[in-house]
């Protein structure tokens, strides 16, 4: 068996070592390119963000694993055709990312964009006028509650909020995908008071103080939220979009923010990424905005190369890989 290990990481002695003992005999290669540029004509596995499209000349291929916990990259990929399995990352990211919702609502509560102008202006400000908001007994709406979602969960219902989740199949509540992270997120589906589905979008925007979009992108979710649902957002509410442009329609965003019909929102992904300097989003008011940093956490390939060993371990023993993706539901 032949592993293509191409992505910006390279093994150390140990992970190699792993890897050898769960597939005695298998053969390793790393690489950091374009797939254009990979020999892939002995390669059983290959582990890649990017992914090459002539599969002509990948005739052994029968894994993909992405570093990525979404799989919004091979959406019309020609792989979609082909009965090659994909696994994403999904499970590796839901602490750090859940943190970072946890932190963006909190500076939100707590306007800190406003008051972190005390130090380089000097000057003590008028305090009632930047008075925090407690989030305990608030409401957080989740939208998508699959690792990210649940984590997001457990973190926002340990500061007092209640929770509401939409998903596209509420009747499954338990989670079934990868977690790296011990007794994290809400693997029970306990949580959530109330748990809507796709056609209810309405009702929990409705309800919802906070609004979380981990959603994966999807041709279902694109343009999810647009100026008609703006409109169904409550009074005062917040919005935090970390999963991938295009869902929330960022016109729209940029339209509810200006006239009010949202308090704040944080974006960490965009339609174009890089996002260019004259993009039309640095001009709007109460949004707080970051450059897809959401997932960027020190130690993430150790944890990523756990979840490729274990697949690895399945593959061989022709079990059931986990976060294999559903090409009906296109995540």
């Amino acid at each position: 068996m032949k592993l293509l290990l191409n992505v910006a990481y390279t093994l150390t002695p140990a992970e190699e070592r792993r890897l050898g003992e769960i597939w005695p005999g298998l053969e390793l290669r790393q690489e950091n390119t374009a797939p254009e540029r990979l020999d892939g004509a002995e390669v059983g596995v290959l582990v890649s963000e990017l992914v090459p499209r002539d599969l002509a000349a990948w005739p052994k291929l029968r894994w993909l694993q992405l570093p990525s916990a979404g799989s919004n990259q091979i959406l019309g990929h020609p792989i979609q055709a082909t009965d090659i399995t994909v696994t994403t990352a999904s499970g590796t990211h839901a602490v750090p990312i859940a943190q970072y919702v946890t932190c963006t609502c909190l500076m939100m509560a707590h306007r800190m964009d406003q008051l972190m102008q005390f130090k380089p202006s000097r000057t003590w400000p008028d305090r009632p006028a930047l008075a925090g908001r407690p989030l305990r007994g608030q409401t957080a709406g989740i939208i998508g509650y699959g690792s990210i979602g649940r984590e997001c969960a457990r973190q926002l219902a340990a500061l007092g909020l209640r929770v509401v989740c939409l998903k596209h199949d509420p009747a499954s509540r338990r989670a079934t995908g990868y977690n790296a992270w011990p007794e994290t997120g809400d693997p029970e589906g306990r949580i959530p008071s109330r748990w809507y589905g796709p056609g209810q979008l309405r009702e929990l925007l409705a309800e919802s103080d906070w609004v979380i979009v981990t959603v994966p992108s999807t041709p279902r979710t694109q343009g999810l939220i647009g100026e008609a649902q703006f409109a169904w957002f409550k009074p005062g509410a917040r919005l935090i979009i970390i999963s991938r442009g295009g869902i929330v329609s960022e016109p729209a965003l940029a339209g509810a923010l200006r006239a009010g019909r949202l308090a704040a929102a944080a974006v960490d992904c965009y339609v174009r990424e890089p996002l260019p300097p004259d993009d039309p989003l640095f001009e709007v008011p109460n949004l707080l905005m970051t450059p897809h940093m959401s997932g960027v956490y020190e130690g993430f390939w150790p944890r990523f190369i756990d979840l490729v060993g274990e697949n690895l371990r399945r593959h061989r023993a022709g079990l059931p890989l986990l976060n294999t993706t559903r090409r009906d539901l296109g995540y």
